[in-house]
């Protein structure tokens, strides 16, 4: 019985002494002071070695000990006694770090921070004897270099230092080095001794820096690891973010319907039957939820509806022998083609709510907006939020005015007389007409004529003057023929001319739907279609007209609906205004990425900096191996690494100030973006009221390909926009004609409006719920940069206040003065043959000479005499008297 119990004591006491062993606890206990000690003192000594070592050389300061460690270590490694104090403290920094892992590991003795002791431990061994072994190499490789071939050892003691003394041994690589040294060479010879060492050098060296394959391995997965947990985060937050705008959404779209009045929802049917574009036809213009009920009056008992201008009517189909049967034609009035959807209302009473809009939100109003933003941000504020930019807050819609003046009165006596008097004027010219129909717009009607067979289409287009001194109007245009059909148009201006607002080009579908943040509202067309166009595909658009024929306001339009469809961080602007009036509204702005430019010099430096941004731009998309930014931003979005870029476009109000003051710069920038700033993003829209040759070049047309030609005085002028006739005839306020690239002919826009009033609100609406704009630093000194460039080097660029004057007031002078002495004559065609200057300069530097007394009066067509030796000429230049007197 005694033996078991002592056999099961003896097994429990066993047992314990394996626990006690293996734990990091009697580890820690079993460890010595010295182990702490050892590694400061390594360091201490690293110190002390050093300095011994550098003052040997400057004879004498650390005394007999110092010279016998210093010189002693010489002795027996050589060189590599220098690199010895760097090792030492290297080695002394990772024990260190060793101890530290190991007092971490003993607060877990089974978790992570023990395996990472244990690797610590032996990557600190390895790391020490790499360290040793290198330092071997090193007076190895000294060995060789000395030839130590037949090396013999010298015995420490007073040969040893006397050697030492002398420099002996700091030609080899002393004991150690020159034992092995001499083994290599005797072995394999010089060459090969040194690919050995070089080899065991570089690999010792990577061990003693702790980059063992495994360690590298570690550290590889932990950087994946790094990588995947912040693109987790991000994608995280971007759900985040579009969990709370679809919020949003929804709060807005279950948001109670104010009660509407009654003549708000009488008037809803009329200006869908009154619309100019099927936009208006078929959504509510107010962004409220209209409500529509069924019309209990018989159709019969309707007052009759206005003239719908969307459509095509066609006066009639058939063929005429005289001009009764076209009028005839005209008996019957033209009912709008919108008129049974409004008799065919529903049964039930049923609201029509407003589609949810896009990410944008352009149709969500700011009260609203706020209200939900703020219900979905966090409560607390002292919550770790990632640091991101707040959610962009679009304007409503709201903002801008509504169309309160629409035309609904009945145009078809107008319609019928004008007609009539088109076809009689034609058949006085015996032009002949076998059908006429129209397209009323919101300023002009265009009458397509289909002329009977035989008829010169250019006898047609020859008779505008008499068409409109027969329709008592101006601003006839005709086009022969329309794109597309086999009629001519004839465009006459309407009695009633009705604006184009843009917010009904704004709340357009087209719009909204749009997917490109470049998106832009122009204008309504001859049918009352709306106009939209993309600043990204035109790639940049020139817009020229005369003072008051509504370019501004055009270019206004462009930029609010910027405003409306992009965020600052996905497009910005860089405005130019030389004119200091037209852009001061959008001052700090955050689409800004530079504030608002209105000096020219800074100007063409403003141009010059777009010019390095695109350089800058084509070598991030080459280093990602894409072709465009489209391509560039989509890697982006999925590899935090890349830098997102916005779209930039760049607008310039007057570009004819600019190429008064820098014309040089301002062509060359101009032409460099327009030729391939395409695919970094970057557009541009320029704007002139001066259509000349001198300021639209040759080389900005051929670059420019999109163009608008408003209200211009001559053919000349609209030639040269859009390289055809026709702008001449345009009637003003708004009335363009559009060329994008591409289309075989100009299309006739009537452009939009926006007051000054409305972009004001919503310039204030963004700056308050946006902040101010935040510009590019770098850009900005940059255009200081090349501003100061500006002029300098050009040709005809003004001389610099501060230098002297030039001899007679020309370069050229003083070649001209010795080339009529050497010659004995001097006339303009002989200066044109040698000197290389124009009719005009060498006119002006012969009577230059003249008033100094250098040349003769001319005397008929015989060449001027020469009064002046070169010695006198030189003597003068010496003297200063270039024009006086001789001395």
């Amino acid at each position: 019985m005694a033996t078991k119990k002592k056999i099961a004591k003896k097994a429990v006491k066993t047992a314990a002494k394996a626990m006690n062993d293996g734990s990091p606890k009697n580890k820690k206990r079993k460890r010595s002071m010295a182990m702490r000690i050892i590694p400061y003192v390594l360091c201490v000594l690293a110190l002390i070695i050093g300095v011994c070592l550098i003052l040997i050389n400057f004879d004498g300061g650390v005394g007999q000990v110092g010279a016998f460690l210093g010189q002693g270590l010489c002795a027996v490694i050589g060189p590599a006694a220098f690199v010895l104090p760097v090792a030492m403290a290297y080695v002394g920094i990772k024990w260190i770090l060793y101890n530290i892992k190991w007092d971490e590991s003993s607060m877990n003795p089974s978790g992570e921070r023990y395996d990472d002791y244990k690797r610590a431990k032996r990557r600190l061994v390895l790391q020490i004897v790499m360290s040793a072994l290198t330092l071997v190499m090193i007076s190895t490789f000294a060995g060789v270099i000395a030839d130590q071939r037949y090396f013999e050892p010298i015995q420490m003691g007073n040969d040893a230092i006397d050697a030492l003394l002398y420099g002996d041994m700091l030609m080899g690589g002393g004991t150690v080095g020159g034992v092995i040294a001499c083994g290599l060479l005797l072995a394999f010879d010089t060459v090969i001794s040194y690919i050995i060492l070089s080899v065991l050098s570089l690999l010792f060296v990577i061990l003693a820096l702790g980059l063992t394959p495994d360690y590298i391995i570690i550290k590889i997965n932990e950087r994946r690891e790094v990588v995947a947990k912040r693109r987790a985060e991000q994608k995280e937050l971007l759900e985040k973010q579009q969990e709370e705008e679809r919020k949003a959404r929804a709060a807005f779209v279950h948001a109670p319907v104010p009660p509407k009045q009654e003549p708000a929802a009488e008037e809803a049917p009329k200006k869908r039957q009154m619309s100019v574009d099927e936009m208006l036809s078929e959504t509510p213009v107010q962004n409220e939820p209209v409500s529509i009920k069924k019309d209990k009056e018989p159709i019969a008992q309707k007052k009759q509806a206005p003239l719908d201008f969307g459509g095509d009517p066609t006066f009639d189909k058939g063929e005429f022998d005289n001009i009764d049967n076209i009028i005839k034609g005209f008996d019957t009035p033209i009912s709008p083609a919108k008129e049974p959807e409004v008799a065919e209302a529903p049964k039930k009473e049923e609201t029509l709510k407003p589609t949810p809009p896009s990410i944008d939100m352009t149709r969500i109003n700011s009260d609203t907006l706020l209200e939900d933003v703020a219900a979905v941000a966090p409560d607390d504020e002292g919550e770790d939020v990632p640091e991101i930019s707040a959610p962009y807050v679009f304007p409503s819609i709201d903002m801008l005015a509504k169309n309160k003046n629409m035309d609904t009165s009945d145009h078809t006596e107008e319609l019928q007389n004008n007609a009539k008097i088109l076809v009689e004027t034609l058949r006085s010219f015996r032009v002949g007409v076998r059908e006429v129909t129209y397209s009323r717009g919101p300023t002009i009607t265009r009458y397509e004529l289909k002329p009977e067979v035989g008829t010169r289409v250019r006898s047609i287009a020859n008779l505008v003057d008499d068409i409109a001194l027969n329709l008592a109007t101006s601003g006839v245009r005709i086009e022969a023929p329309i794109p597309g059909k086999a009629a001519v148009g004839i465009e006459v201006p309407n009695q009633t001319r009705a604006t184009v607002y843009l917010r009904d080009l704004i709340d357009n579908p087209k719009f909204t739907e749009s997917k490109s943040k470049l998106t832009a509202a122009l204008g309504a067309d001859v049918g009352g279609n709306p106009i939209h166009f993309d600043i990204g595909k035109m790639p940049h658009l020139l817009i020229a007209g005369t003072t008051g024929s509504g370019k501004s306001i055009c270019i206004n339009c462009v930029i609010v609906s910027i405003l409306y469809k992009a965020k600052p961080d996905e497009v910005k602007l860089i405005l130019i205004d030389p004119k200091k009036v037209e852009f001061n509204m959008y001052k700090n702005i955050p689409h800004l990425y530079c504030p608002i430019v209105s000096d020219p010099k800074k100007a063409a430096g403003a141009l010059a900096s777009a010019v390095a941004e695109m350089e800058r731009r084509f070598e991030l998309i080459e280093q990602v191996g894409v072709r465009d930014i489209t391509g560039y931003n989509a890697l982006a979005e999925s590899d935090p690494d890349l830098e997102f870029m916005p779209h930039m476009v760049i607008i310039i109000d007057e570009l004819a100030d600019l190429m008064m003051t820098a014309r040089d710069e301002v062509e060359t920038n101009i032409c460099r973006i327009a030729q391939k700033a395409r695919a970094a993003g970057i557009h541009m829209i320029l704007g002139t009221q001066r259509p000349s040759v001198d300021v639209i070049t040759g080389l900005i047309k051929a670059n420019v390909p999109s163009r608008i030609a408003c209200t211009v005085m001559s053919q000349v002028d609209s030639r040269t926009i859009i390289d055809v006739a026709g702008a001449e005839s345009l009637i003003g306020r708004g009335d363009m004609l559009f060329a994008p690239v591409g289309a075989s002919k100009p299309l006739r826009v009537q452009g939009a409006f926006v007051h000054e009033n409305e972009i004001e609100r919503i310039v204030s609406f963004i700056k308050e719920n946006n902040g101010e704009a935040r510009y590019n630093a770098d850009f900005v000194n940059r255009i200081e940069v090349e501003a100061a460039k500006c002029g300098m080097g050009k040709k005809g660029a003004a001389q610099d206040a501060d230098m002297p004057p030039v001899e007679g007031g020309d370069t050229k002078f003083s070649e001209a003065v010795k080339l009529a002495i050497e010659t004995g004559k001097i006339s303009t065609s002989l200066m044109q043959r040698r000197l290389g200057v124009g009719y005009g300069r060498a006119a002006k530097i012969i009577d230059t000479m003249e008033e100094m007394g250098y040349v003769s009066a001319p005397d008929g067509n015989k060449p001027r005499q020469v009064l002046i030796t070169m010695d006198e000429y030189m003597r003068r230049m010496v003297d200063g008297n270039l024009g006086g007197a001789d001395v």
